[in-house]
């Protein structure tokens, strides 16, 4: 079971978007990144491979072991995080 805290609903990255409402198009594997390197930077956690697809990017969060604890998504368009495990 990863850390409490781990697995965002439907968030934004807080420093980048605000919260509530907040639109800010991703447009590169490496501002998805950047955006969850950010959103997860108090957890012990990494961002593992990230791979694009039409509307989204997915990314494998990690943790110190390399252990898989969670896969999210972030949107394209709103910059929304979601957990999908």
């Amino acid at each position: 079971m990863p850390p409490r805290g781990i697995r965002p609903y439907g968030d934004y990255c807080p420093g980048r978007h605000g919260r509530y409402g907040a639109k800010q198009t991703i447009h590169s594997r490496e501002e998805a990144r950047t955006t969850l390197e950010e959103y997860f930077k108090d957890k012990e956690i990494t961002i593992g491979h990230i791979s694009e697809r039409k509307r989204f990017f997915r990314a494998e969060i990690r943790d110190r072991a390399n252990n898989l604890v969670d896969i999210i998504i972030i949107d394209k368009r709103t910059g929304r995080i979601r957990s999908i495990l």
